[in-house]
Order: C-alpha cells, then structure tokens, then sequence
C-alpha cells in the first residue's frame, strides 16, 4: 500500500487547470507541479488523499523534448512564472487543450485558434512587490512571495516586467531609509511597492503602501517628499508618486486612503485594433488606436499588447450599429474599443473612480454614442428591465468581463432577458464553464470559444466567449 513519503516513478502525461502537471500511479491521479509533459520522473508522495495524490519533483530521469532551461535567474525560486520550463508552442497547445477540456459538455461550440502573446518579456504593465527587511542588516527586501508563503523573495531582476522598474525597485532598496515591514512582528513602515506603467507613455506612477495611518504620517511627510523628489529627477519618467495607508494587518494590498505626494495620480496608456474605423487613427493607418487615462485605483489590463489582440477578436463578432451593454465597464476599456461599430455604448460600473475615467475615456476618443451608469449592477440591470420594452430584448449585444470568481448566478440572468447575444470575456475557464451553464438555462448556447494568452509562461488562460 503507499505510503506518504514513499519515492514513485511517473510519466508526466498533461498540464490541468491549475497549472499543476497530471500523471497517474495505481489507477490514481498524481498532481505534481515543475515537470513537463513527456518527462519521466522520481517524485516523492506528499499526500494521499481518497481520490488522488499530490508528489513532488525529486529527480527527471528521462526529459521531455519539451522541456528547456527557465530564462528567469529565480525561477525556481519565485514560482510566479511556473511555466518557463516548457517551450512556448507547446505551452499554447497545453493551454488550448484545458480549454477543449473544461468545456467538454458543450457538443457545438467552435473553438477558434489560440491567441498567442506576441511579446514574452517585459509585458506586465502593473507591479506590486512586497516588502521586508533583513533581521540583523535591516537591508530591504522587495520582490514577490515565495508559493504558498509569505516569505519575500528579493528580486533584483524580473524579465517579464519592464527593466526601468528593475532599476527603480533596486535605487528604493538601497536608499529608503525608513524601514521595511516585518509581518510576523507587524512592524516596519513600507509594506508593497506598487508601479503602474504606460507601455505607450513609458509614463509610469508609483504608490508606496505603508504600515501606518494618515495621522502617523504627518511626523516623516517631509523626509517622503525629499526621497520622492530625489527617485523623481533620477528617473524622470515617474509622473507621480503617492503614498498609501494601510495598517491593517491583512492580505488587502492598500489601505482605504491615499495621498499624492509629488505629480500625478494618473497615466495614459493606448491600445490599438486591426478592425478600427474610429477618430483617432496611429501612425499605420490601417490601425486605429485608443486612448485611456487611468487612476491610481482603477483596473486595467496588465498586458496592453495582448488586450488589443483579444478585444479585436471580441469585435469580430459584434454586428455593426449594435446597441451594446457592457457590463462591469470599469474605465471604459472594451466599452471605448467597441464603439466604432457601436450605435449606442451604455457602460455599468459600480466603481467610482473607474466611472470618472470611463466618462473622461470617452471624451478622449471622440465618442457621441454612449451612456455611463454608477452603481450596483444588479440593481441597474434591475431598473433596464423594468424600461425595457416588451417582447424585445434592449440591447444587440452585453459584453461582460468579470474577476476571476466569475458573474454573479442573478445577475446573469437579468443580463439574458436584456441582450439578444452575449460576449463573456474571461480569466479562468473554470468559473466561465460554470457560467456557461447559467446562461444555457437561461437559453443560450455556447457558439464559440477563443483562448488568448494574456500571461505567458504561466498557467493563466483569458478566453472570448460567445453565446447567442
């Protein structure tokens, strides 16, 4: 009988959802996470449970062809890219396969061709690294968690985030002089270090997050404003520096309250359609390009580049002179890239401060043909319906894009009484499987499915969904 701690050999067989790899040992599975498929292994069983098992990498006896070198120094000890080790092609055709997969049960859909990510360094235009400092030196700590802890790995060069943040991180280690936090302790000042970065611009704002209240503040303002002003006319493309309260001892990043400290709380940032007829045209005519200004707080696409390729695919299938509702719009990201073949865009957002930029995006790209609505969304779905006029659904199109928990069970099925078709745009198949099947009793049908690679090297899979 096996036991915990007992030395197995495995063929990895294929990459699961999770991004764990998946073999098989007595009729059970086994998960075990950095092999490749088409490796032979010696692992080590961690635990058994009643239907499967989990084991860790000891020893590859047998490579697989697809296997390479990880090109990130830390890559075994960050564990945030955990898919270097494979070659990129294959990790598509692994991706693709999941998605095939997870949506096994729906006999008809089309799945059209795997987007993949044009650029696979430097592509994260938002960073938030965490910080601590060493017990004896006090030297700072600034990087991500190691898995499954909260241990800070120190990094000092990550390839999938532009390398100016790789000499801003490193000019912050070796200069702040206030202290990094001590979790265990919950002592020390400056908690994360978050970046947000124009990869049009080049622009970038920065936000340091700190283990103090407003209050506390008023005693090192100065001292902040001084380092500020130094890290600004060191690197002259940081438009802003803000500092963030936070002294909650929770796994938030930010705190409630923010206060700009030196420039602006904002950037721009563009992106651009193969399939655009809008007013602003780039310099290649046949592109049309957008413009956003996004706030301190507001969600954005962490890779522009890939976000154009998959909203082009969601324009594919949106009607000309459709009236579109999209839903949970945020700063108008989709919304605003859509409205050159829209005959109306009403955009529904319950954040504040993303419903101010969404309003200011419009503006920005000329747009006449839209309509923002602040508040809940259920409730403003709610009231559409209750306007709606009978025996006619209110909107050609609802394009949605939620958080990687998936929509909300109600509200989905308000949505399905509004719209004749629906785009579902998502960052994990699993809860849009589920989803998938609220709209299906809610009767629509899956027509087809496009997975996009927002993340390279890692198990993240955004997908375009379409239902009719």
């Amino acid at each position: 009988m096996l036991k915990q701690d007992e030395i197995i050999e495995l063929t990895i067989e294929k990459i699961v959802n999770t991004g764990s790899c998946l073999s098989h040992y007595e009729g059970k599975a086994v998960f075990i996470d950095n092999a490749v498929p088409g490796d032979i292994i010696r692992a080590r069983v961690l635990k058994i449970n009643k239907n499967f098992i989990r084991a860790g990498l000891i020893e590859i006896i047998t490579p697989s062809q697809y296997r390479v070198k990880p090109f990130c120094p830390l890559y075994n000890a960050c564990g945030g890219c955990n898919m270097q080790n494979m070659e990129y092609n294959f990790l598509i055709q692994q991706k693709e396969n999941i998605l095939k997969e997870t949506f096994r049960e729906f006999k008809d859909v089309e799945f059209k061709p795997f987007i993949k990510a044009d650029n696979l360094r430097e592509y994260r235009c938002k960073v938030q690294n965490a910080v601590s400092e060493t017990k004896v030196s006090k030297r700072l700590l600034a990087g991500y968690y190691k898995e499954n802890t909260h241990e800070v790995v120190n990094i000092k060069y990550c390839p999938i985030q532009p390398k100016i943040i790789d000499e801003i991180i490193n000019f912050i280690r070796e200069n702040w002089k206030f202290g990094g936090y001590i979790e265990k302790k919950d002592k020390g000042l400056l908690k994360h270090i978050l970046i947000r970065y124009s990869n049009y611009s080049k622009k970038m704002i920065l936000t340091f997050v700190v283990n103090k209240d407003f209050e506390y503040f008023n005693k090192i303002e100065e001292d902040i404003k001084t380092f500020s002003s130094v890290l600004t006319k060191k690197f002259t493309d940081i438009s802003g520096i803000m500092v963030n309260f936070n002294p909650r001892k929770t796994n938030k990043i930010t705190g409630d309250t923010t206060k700009l400290i030196i420039g602006d709380d904002f950037i721009y940032e563009k992106l651009y359609s193969k399939n655009g007829i809008c007013n602003n045209k780039s310099a290649n005519e046949n592109i049309a390009e957008y413009t956003y200004k996004i706030s301190k707080d507001s969600f954005f696409q962490t890779n522009p580049d890939a976000a154009s390729k998959i909203f082009d695919a969601v324009k594919h299938l949106i009607p000309d002179n459709a009236n579109i509702l999209d839903a949970y719009g945020g700063v108008g990201t989709i919304g605003i890239f859509l409205s050159d073949k829209a005959r109306k865009i009403t955009l529904v957002e319950e954040c504040e401060s993303a419903v101010n930029d969404a309003k200011n995006n419009f503006k920005l790209n000329n747009c006449k043909n839209y309509e923002v609505f602040l508040g809940d969304a259920k409730k403003i779905f709610k009231d559409f319906l209750k306007s709606a006029p009978k025996n006619k659904k209110m909107f050609d199109c609802a394009v949605l894009d939620p958080p990687r928990k998936g929509s909300d069970k109600e509200a989905l099925e308000i949505i399905s009484k509004l719209a004749t078709t629906i785009i579902y745009v998502s960052c994990n198949p699993a809860t849009l499987a589920r989803d998938a099947k609220i709209l299906k009793e809610a009767g629509f049908n899956l027509k087809s499915l496009q997975g996009a690679d927002m993340f390279p090297f890692t198990h993240h899979i955004e997908s375009a969904a379409y239902f009719e």
